[in-house]
């Protein structure tokens, strides 16, 4: 685990080395254990290493081809790199080191482009290749990551040419190639979603590499991707629920076997649902003293399941540390926290909370993300189903249809607010959105400074959608809720919110439902497996289905009683800290002088929804906490001064030669 960085094809560049070296001082907390940095012609590569696996100092990057022709860097893991160094070595291979890296490097060489087809892991990584030219000539360099994007990769065009690329947005701003200028747009975006949907950024200019996207740069600036892994077609067998559980038994049994993998410490994540009891249970059979770790949140009793993760933990016989976290706390922390997000988002805190609190102890942690996104369980999949599968649910969504006509037609005020609602029932796709909404589309781009375009959203989803799917118009509600939770929900912010939070106290996060084998079993199981025909009576496991295979496959580990129990999402006391121990903060970062400095969004409108929660109403989360959020990263990232990059007196690693 590592973070990389790079500059590529500027022949005129003097100081690459020394540019490089601040991006890797950026990204120190993401790599204590080491650091390595080549410089060659027209550009430099560095790393800053975590080492989970083979410890020693012959897991150092960048890693060389034994003729020194090639070389990689390398940030993630790859989880089957055993079985393929076992085959590499019947094949002639000699390794010198036992580092999940060097078989990439040896799967490079031997396979040439798909090798990527052989990584089942979360990773992105940077290739040189010097094979096709002189040592000392500009190298063709390689791009990828992973499938689910687990982990980070931006690219940007540099000023003055060539390509610059990191795994944080703050590296390459160090860079001093990247201005420090948003993109409108995207400011929309988080506005609108609370986050910034991929592979758009927030700085203008800088892309994320997509998921499952391989990138190939030659000396003479073309570029070439290819999509090498995509979401799955839905082809549900014919099979019992019985049957699908022990499927699923056996993937899940394998996914978290190869992910609790490590030559350092590595704990869970407990907070108290069924995913991540899953997880810990399963990991007991790979790591019998498992520490794990629970977030509770004193102020607010009962509003967490800290008392099921307690009881939990006491079931499995885990050393657990419970992690209290107080409004108090967080007024000296949010600013921090604002900055290790790298991009603005209104999600991620719990993760950096218990993160930091986790990394006193272990080198990385099992999480049990994915499992909501790939069976159903957030409660926008029931009213999904409800909408299409009821004759109730039937009638609404003919309602809102009507209402997406009325609603233009009636002037701005509450009685367009409840059209409008209305009218985001009238498909599977605008009840999704809906459902990932801060302010709405059209609000959205009102505070961001952009005309009303009706429309523009669900377009734009539906463009994205055809990427992901040609043939996701056939999709059931569930599936469409599948496809939209893990590409663009888990993708563009959950993953994202989780690599910089836990990065950020030099922590790994794992997450073995986020899996291709996990998303070839979900894509072959059945929807009733998941959740009832019409969403269920209610939220409670037994009732609504939800997540019943799953409950199915892990019911010999999970603590009595999971089953009965109702399915709650994990909710942080955003508003009761808002209103008490982060209130001067909301309202300095909100009032109508701060808002028209930043120049981001509209002072009236945010004056509006501020003096809206004043008076009791409901724009205080996720509304002000999102713009809160936004100015505080503002103030950490872009306001900061960059620091002028100082020669390189010492290559920690080697040149090419």
């Amino acid at each position: 685990m590592c973070g990389i960085a790079g500059i590529w094809n500027r022949p005129k560049e003097r100081d690459a080395d020394a540019r490089v070296a601040v991006m890797l001082d950026a990204m120190a907390h993401r790599g204590p254990d080491g650091r390595g940095l080549m410089e060659f012609s027209g550009g430099a590569a560095g790393m800053v290493r975590l080492a989970l696996v083979d410890l020693s100092d012959r897991g150092a990057q960048p890693f060389w081809s034994d003729d020194r022709r090639v070389a990689l860097i390398f940030n993630g893991e790859i989880y089957n790199f055993r079985t393929e160094r076992e085959r590499l070595v019947r094949d002639g291979y000699h390794f010198h080191s036992s580092t999940d890296t060097e078989v990439i490097l040896a799967l490079y060489l031997e396979q040439g482009l798909d090798f990527v087809q052989k990584l089942r892991g979360m990773f992105a990584l940077a290739i040189f290749d010097w094979r096709e030219g002189a040592a000392e000539s500009m190298p063709v360099m390689v791009l990828a990551r992973g499938p689910f994007g687990v982990k980070p990769l931006y690219v940007a065009q540099s000023e003055g040419g060539g390509v610059v690329f990191a795994s944080e947005i703050r590296a390459l701003l160090a860079s001093g190639l990247v201005p420090k200028q948003l993109e409108p747009e995207a400011v929309s975006d988080y506005l609108a979603h609370g986050f910034v949907l991929q592979p758009r950024t927030i700085i203008a200019g800088v892309r994320m590499l997509e998921p499952g996207t391989i990138e190939r740069y030659t000396p003479d600036g073309q570029m070439k991707q290819t999509r090498f892994w995509k979401m799955p077609a839905f082809a549900p067998r014919n099979e019992t629920l019985d049957q699908a559980a022990e499927r699923l038994r056996a993937v899940l049994d394998e996914s978290i076997a190869i992910h609790a993998m490590a030559d350092a410490p590595v704990g869970a994540f407990l907070s108290g649902g069924m995913d991540s009891a899953g997880i810990v249970g399963l990991m007991r059979k790979q790591i019998p003293h498992l520490r794990t770790y629970t977030l509770r949140f004193p102020d607010v009793p009962g509003q967490d399941e800290s008392e099921e993760a307690i009881g939990a933990a006491r079931f499995f016989e885990c050393e657990n540390t419970v992690v209290d976290v107080t409004g108090g706390d967080l007024p000296d922390l949010l600013p921090r926290f604002a900055a290790d997000l790298d991009q603005p988002s209104n999600d991620g805190l719990n993760t950096w909370l218990i993160s930091r609190a986790a990394a006193h102890d272990v080198k990385g942690v099992l999480s049990g993300l994915g499992a909501d996104e790939w069976f159903a369980g957030y409660p926008v999949a029931r009213r999904m189903a409800r909408y299409a599968n009821t004759t109730a649910g039937r009638l609404e969504a003919t309602a809102g249809h009507i209402a997406s006509k009325v609603g233009r037609l009636v002037p701005e005020g509450q009685v367009r607010g409840r059209i409008n609602s209305l009218a985001t029932r009238r498909s599977s796709l605008t009840t999704w959105l809906h459902s990932r909404s801060v302010f709405p589309a059209n609000l959205a781009q009102q505070l961001a400074g952009f005309s009303d375009r009706n429309g523009h959203q669900v377009a734009r989803f539906e463009a994205l959608l055809s990427t992901i799917s040609t043939s996701w118009r056939n999709e059931s509600p569930l599936g469409l809720s599948c496809l939209l939770d893990v590409s663009v929900y888990m993708g563009s912010q959950l993953l994202r919110d989780s690599d910089a939070t836990s990065m950020a106290h030099s922590l790994e996060l794992r997450v073995p439902y986020v899996d291709t084998e996990v998303a070839a079993f979900a894509r072959t199981c059945a929807d009733d497996f998941k959740l009832s025909f019409d969403g269920g009576a209610d939220h409670y496991y037994h009732n609504s289905g939800a997540k019943q295979v799953l409950v199915r496959a892990l019911r010999d580990v999970l603590p009595p009683g999971t089953e009965s129990r109702p399915k709650r999402g994990f909710t942080v006391p955003f508003e009761y800290w808002m209103r008490s121990s982060l209130s001067p903060l909301v309202r300095e970062t909100c009032q109508a002088d701060t808002v028209a400095r930043r120049g981001l969004v509209d002072p009236k409108m945010v004056a509006q929804f501020y003096q809206r929660a004043e008076n009791g109403g409901d724009t205080l989360y996720p509304k002000l906490w999102s713009l809160m959020m936004l100015e505080l990263w503002c103030r950490e990232v872009l306001d900061k001064p960059s620091v002028d990059p100082k020669p390189v007196t010492q290559i920690v690693g080697l040149r090419a030669s």
